[in-house]
Order: structure tokens, then sequence, then C-alpha cells
């Protein structure tokens, strides 16, 4: 009788282990199956090049870049930095950059022109861009523009704002001598007398201003013209990688909020960038308001600037919503949809 207790006592103890086993091999498999039909978060570091330009209304692309809000998302933004924001559409459109930032009229007349961008948010509006003259050389007024040369940069925000001042004040294009300059030699002829002045945007302005002393007369935009600093990206780009949109415009919201609780400090930042002393950058500060949007102002902004360009025989085979199809709201949607109050018409 003890013998086959004992029998029995290990027959019991193979069978649990055997039901053991059988367990094991049964979570085993689960958890294979689990790992397979669930998505693997990755956690691989993306590494894009931003074309940016010198400009205040970049004021949370700086911070973002500084304080290392894309590096926490998993982004290595690599900063290449421009003296316009045209310029640093050009390294978009050429593939060496896969984001940049500019105010909105250069991205209207690449769009015009059969480029393929997408809009994915704005982070500033601004009213930057203002001309710059000399009281030495019979500048006084906006009248005093008449029979003078005066620079601008084609095909970019100030080269739009210019055509409105003439509109308002009655100039005649023919009545000026107006010629297309790069905003830091601008500065330069004007302050070696070979221009009169000049239509351009901060800090490109208060270089000059600088240096002229009592002898600059600046002109502002007032009500002529209030812009927004708009990210871009080609669409094709987008298209194969919409996460690296959405960790740009989740930096870009951290900056916002960096920005607003810490001023002071978002000044340095961007102090140290565009070169302007802290009393300058003080009393241009408040031209610029740092906000994470796609708003229904864009569109009107956009429609007024389109027409415009079509005016003067741009995007003449490009549909007539061209433009505003270009603004992509999906990423920011995402993100924040109360920042999205664009009307959609795609």
């Amino acid at each position: 009788m003890k013998n086959q207790s004992i029998m029995d006592q290990q027959k019991e103890k193979k069978w649990l282990l055997a039901a053991a086993v059988f367990v094991v091999i049964l979570l085993g498999i689960w958890l294979m199956f689990l790992n397979r039909t669930q998505p693997v978060k990755s956690t691989a570091n993306t590494h894009i090049t931003y074309a940016m330009p010198i400009t205040i209304a970049a004021i949370p692309a700086y911070v973002a870049s500084e304080k290392g809000f894309w590096r926490n998302e998993g982004l290595t933004v690599n900063r290449q930095m421009f003296s316009s924001g045209r310029l640093a559409l050009d390294a978009l459109l050429s593939n060496s950059a896969e984001v940049m930032s500019v105010s909105e009229t250069p991205l209207i007349h690449a769009i015009l022109q059969g480029n393929k961008i997408a809009i994915i948010g704005t982070v500033t509006e601004h009213q930057e861009t203002k001309f710059l003259g000399r009281s030495d050389l019979g500048i006084l007024r906006p009248e005093d523009l008449r029979g003078k040369k005066i620079a601008t940069l084609a095909g970019t925000n100030s080269d739009y704002f210019m055509f409105q001042f003439f509109e308002k004040h009655r100039i005649a294009a023919a009545e000026v001598s107006v010629i297309s300059m790069q905003p830091p030699d601008m500065v330069t002829a004007l302050v070696n007398g070979s221009i009169d002045g000049y239509f351009a945007w901060e800090p490109h302005i208060s270089y000059a201003k600088k240096r002229l002393g009592d002898k600059a007369v600046e002109f502002l935009p007032g009500d002529l013209y209030r812009g927004r600093h708009c990210i871009a990206m080609n669409s094709s780009f987008l298209a194969q990688q919409p996460e690296v949109a959405e960790k740009l415009l989740r930096g870009f919201m951290v900056a916002q909020e960096f920005t607003m609780a810490h001023p002071a400090e978002s000044k340095e930042i961007v102090g140290r960038v565009t070169g302007l002393d802290a009393e300058t950058l003080e009393s241009l500060w408040g031209e610029y308001t740092v906000k994470v949007e796609l708003d229904k102002a864009l569109s009107g902004i956009l429609e007024r600037q389109s027409a415009w360009a079509r005016a003067r025989g741009e995007g003449t085979t490009s549909p007539p919503d061209a433009v505003l199809q270009a603004v992509w709201t999906e990423s920011l949607r995402k993100i924040s949809a109360s920042a999205v109050t664009y009307d959609d018409i795609r």
C-alpha cells in the first residue's frame, strides 16, 4: 500500500509538471500573437534640416531649437540660417531641407508656379514689414518716394507691402525706380547712399536705423499688412512621413508656452540668433504674437495675396483654389483641434 501511495504521488507530480509546461507554452504563444498584432512604437531619432530665415517672426522656431523641444519629440533638427525666407524656400524646393518657415507671400508665389507645398501651421502673427528711408535724401513723407530709388526683395511680403503702400498713397509704379536686392545688401546700400530707401522686415530695418541715427525715416504697415509666419513642407515628404509634421508642431506648441512663461529668456535667444541688442528687441517685441494655429483669417490673407500675384501674371495655369488647398490642417488638428479654425476646403 505504501509503494502504491508513492507511485500515485509521483504520477501526480508528473501531471502537474506537464500542466505547468503546457500553460507556459500557451502563454508564450499568446505573447507572440500579441506582439505581432500590436504596432511597435519606434524609438529611432529622425534627422531633418530646417531652412530658417533671420527674422524676429521665427521666435518659436529659435526657442524650440535652442531649448531642445524638438529633440524631446525624437527629432534632430539641423538648423540652416538664411537672410530671407525666400532663400529658405529655395532650400525646400531643391530638397536641401525637409521643412522651412517664411511669411506667406513667397509660399503663394511658389504654389502658383506649380510647386507642391503644404502649409502645416502658422506660428507667429506679425507686423514686421516696413519702409526705411533717409531724411537727408529727401524722404520725409510717403509722397516723397516719387522719383526715388527704392529696393525690395521681389516675391516677399515686403514686395506685397510695397504694392499696398504705393496704392494707398497713389504712387504709380512708373514714378519710382524699384530694384530687387537681398536685405543685408539693402542695409549697406542705404547707409552708403546707393539707394534712397527700402521695404524689408525686422531685423533688417533696425540694422540700418542703428547706423543712420536721426537720418532714418520709418513708415510702419499700420492696417495695410499683418502677416503670418508659416511652417511649410514639400507635400511628398509630408505624405511619406506625416509623423515629422506632428513632432514639429508639438515642439512649436511647447515653444509657444515657454515664450509666454519666460519672455526674458526668449528674448535672449532671439537676440543671439538675430544679432539685435536687448533695447531694440524690447521695442519690437510687441509687434509679434506667438500662436500656433491655422485660423480663419489666414484664408483671407492667402486670397488677397493670390489675387495680387495673379494680377501680375502669375499662376495662369494653376487651379483657382491652389493656394487655399495648400493649407494642410490634419497634422495640427490631431494635436490641438481648437487651434484649427481654418476652413478646410479639400
